[in-house]
């Protein structure tokens, strides 16, 4: 009977061990903390664009402008225009800057035509891959445009010497009429880069500016008369040649070797009138069309020398 009940309780006693096992919930496994989000590096800021220094820029253009003259003047006469015409007339752009009436009239073959102070809105037209010339009357206005172009960085740009009266002089017809303007002709040219866009700029500004300012010639006697009454109403600088000059000269100008005229720039004022005198009125017409662009008052002396200032028996010194 003892021995019947120590069984008995034991398999009680092992039933409840079960139970009181079963019972407890299993320890949770310990919660792992999320790793840490790194949050990304942030981007480099963009470095802060410089700002161009436009009067550094075109002076650096007419340091390039001014010694390459003495290779070239970037004038072409009649007679060798009239031979790369009969040659490749598809190879030369032809822009006449007279009047638009004077165009229709006659004009060179193939050539055409935009007011002088409209060409700043047709640049994008000017090929850079073709020569092209620039006509006018007499070579003065066209080489105030082809200076202001060639500034811009069109070094494919010339003069025609003498303009249409140099043409004809040389015996070549203008028997072409009516109107075929350059803002017909797609656009092909643009400026390449913030340097080149403030050349463009520049010249733009001074073709827009031919329109209010007019061409800046000034006649021989109204620039005597003027220097009569104040000689410091011009600043003259004569850029013939330095025998010519040493030869007779207007009173009171100074000299310099065109190709070497970029010295001289850092020396004028944009508050003064400056007026180059050469020889015909077209190697000055470049040079003021340079120093227009640039932003200064410059006149060039109608005729130059040889065709204004001598011929009105004016004096010289020496």
């Amino acid at each position: 009977m003892k021995k019947r009940l120590s069984i008995v309780l034991l398999i009680l006693l092992s039933i409840t061990l079960v139970f009181t096992s079963c019972g407890k919930k299993a320890a949770a496994p310990a919660a792992v903390a999320p790793a840490a989000t790194v949050a990304p590096a942030p981007a480099p800021a963009a470095p802060a664009k410089v700002a161009v220094d436009a009067d550094a820029v075109l002076l650096a253009a007419a340091k390039e402008y001014f010694p390459a003259l003495a290779t070239s003047n970037n004038m072409i006469s009649a007679k060798d225009l009239k031979a790369l015409l009969d040659d490749n007339p598809d190879a030369l752009v032809l822009v006449d800057i007279r009047s638009g009436a004077d165009f229709e009239a006659g004009h060179i073959e193939g050539a055409y035509h935009s007011a002088w102070a409209d060409l700043g809105a047709v640049m994008e037209k000017i090929p850079t891959n073709r020569q092209v010339v620039i006509v006018c009357y007499s070579g003065q206005t066209a080489s105030q445009a082809g200076g202001a172009l060639r500034l811009a960085g069109f070094s494919n740009v010339k003069i025609l010497t003498g303009g249409m009266n140099g043409w004809k002089s040389a015996g070549f017809e203008a028997a072409e009429t009516g109107a075929r303007p350059m803002s017909s002709r797609s656009n092909v040219s643009s400026p390449k880069g913030d340097e080149q866009q403030v050349l463009w700029d520049a010249a733009k500004a001074y073709f827009k500016s031919v329109g209010t300012d007019g061409n800046k010639m000034v006649t021989a006697q109204n620039l005597y008369d003027a220097l009569e009454t104040n000689p410091r109403a011009f600043k003259v600088i004569d850029i013939r040649g330095e025998s010519d000059f040493a030869e007779g000269h207007i009173q009171g100008a100074t000299h310099s070797a065109w190709a070497q005229f970029a010295s001289v720039i850092p020396s004028l004022s944009k508050s003064e009138k400056i007026l180059i005198a050469c020889f015909s009125g077209q190697t000055s017409g470049q040079t003021v069309g340079v120093l227009r662009a640039m932003g200064y008052d410059a006149y060039s002396l109608q005729g130059g020398m040889n065709n204004g200032w001598k011929p009105a028996n004016l004096p010289l010194v020496q």
